[in-house]
């Protein structure tokens, strides 16, 4: 498979300064999961079999329905998007410029099963996987009960979307072919309502020492799906954050001027007499914090930059932006095959991110 285009995907998660691998996806790697086979809908599941994939993946105390199945792909599928780009599920309510929200999370759906189950025709091309019709109203019914139930549709596909595409000619959905790095899903608990299942899932980081960059509750139910071959005998009918989640960052505008807010003198000088013991130290605590000390210089930002769409590219510094709690080089970019039009580098030189303004001020970093 071709990782190249991969870096787009989620950039950098800036809560963890984590970039997504462009590798497949590292960290489940047990026989269990490489082999799975997808789950029939109509016939019985094994519970051994349950139990033994779900030694890779839930708490030892928690008790997954016995024909769970495959669904461990769907739920991280969701996972992934929220803590990478922090829309919500998408639902009959979302708006068009939240449609990246189901296309992004059938991408790496479609890379999960790929990878792990192997049970699905497709055709690779340098970027994408692409599926038959049917195969993608199945992992669109898992993903979203909504659609299976016949209440929700795709959203408009343009033809600058970053992943997906439609091949009119054989009738087939190409979607972003790449990996999530070391994120892992684990399920802490799982509570029956009626039919349906109530479970919270933690998005890990296997290589950070399992650190966790997410918790969410996620709703499934019974899958409406009627088609041949269904891999999934549930389909999610609701997800969201957990109360307490403190995963990844939030770009609306809205978060964006809070966390900015929160830089200035007031705060500045609340941190300042919590930790001032002399008259050197209040220096130190300037509005800048240690961060300034730490930067790197203009120069150096451009030669990180540089690497992110290789040197024949076009840049050109317009400013230092502030984005949450870091500071960034802002570079306008330009070039073939340039699907950005800034790329923005950390002061620390931690992170790399092509990313688009939008009009209202917040920022995309995957575009």
């Amino acid at each position: 498979m071709h990782f190249n285009k991969m870096k787009r995907w989620g950039a950098v998660a800036l809560a963890g300064t984590m970039a997504f691998s462009l590798i497949g996806c590292g960290g489940r790697s047990t026989d269990g999961q490489d082999n799975a086979e997808p789950t029939e809908a109509s016939t019985e599941a094994s519970t051994e079999a349950s139990n033994d994939d779900s030694e890779d993946y839930v708490d030892g105390n928690v008790d997954l329905p016995s024909d769970f199945g495959d669904m461990i792909y769907p739920m991280t599928a969701l996972m992934v998007e929220s803590y990478s780009k922090q829309l919500p599920y998408y639902s009959e309510d979302s708006t068009e410029e939240e449609g990246d929200s189901f296309w992004f999370s059938m991408a790496v759906l479609a890379s999960l099963m790929n990878d792990y189950v192997k049970d699905v025709t497709v055709d690779t091309d340098e970027q994408y996987l692409y599926i038959d019709e049917e195969t993608t109203n199945m992992y669109a019914s898992a993903l979203y009960d909504a659609f299976a139930q016949g209440n929700l549709e795709f959203p408009e596909l343009t033809e600058d979307n970053t992943y997906a595409v439609y091949n009119e000619e054989d009738g087939t959905y190409g979607f972003l072919s790449g990996g999530i790095g070391s994120l892992e899903a684990y399920i802490t608990d799982c509570q029956e309502q009626g039919d349906d299942y109530v479970l919270t899932a933690e998005l890990r980081d296997a290589d950070s020492d399992d650190e966790v960059c997410g918790t969410y509750e996620i709703t499934i139910t019974p899958t409406s799906y009627d088609g041949e071959d269904n891999a999934f005998n549930y389909a999610v009918s609701d997800f969201a954050e957990a109360s307490d989640n403190n995963g990844g960052y939030d770009f609306s505008e809205s978060t964006t001027e809070g966390s900015e807010a929160d830089t200035g003198d007031e705060t500045t000088t609340e941190e300042t007499d919590e930790t001032e013991e002399t008259d050197e130290t209040t220096e130190e605590d300037g509005s800048s914090g240690s961060t300034e000390a730490e930067a790197i210089s203009e120069d150096e930002a451009l030669s990180l930059a540089q690497e992110y769409y290789g040197e024949d590219a076009e840049y050109t510094f317009k400013d230092i932006v502030t984005i949450g709690d870091y500071e960034y080089y802002n570079f306008s970019v330009e070039g073939d095959g340039v699907s950005s039009t800034d790329v923005l580098v950390s002061t620390d030189g931690e992170n790399v991110l092509g990313g688009v303004q939008n009009d209202d001020g917040s920022w995309s970093f995957d575009q």
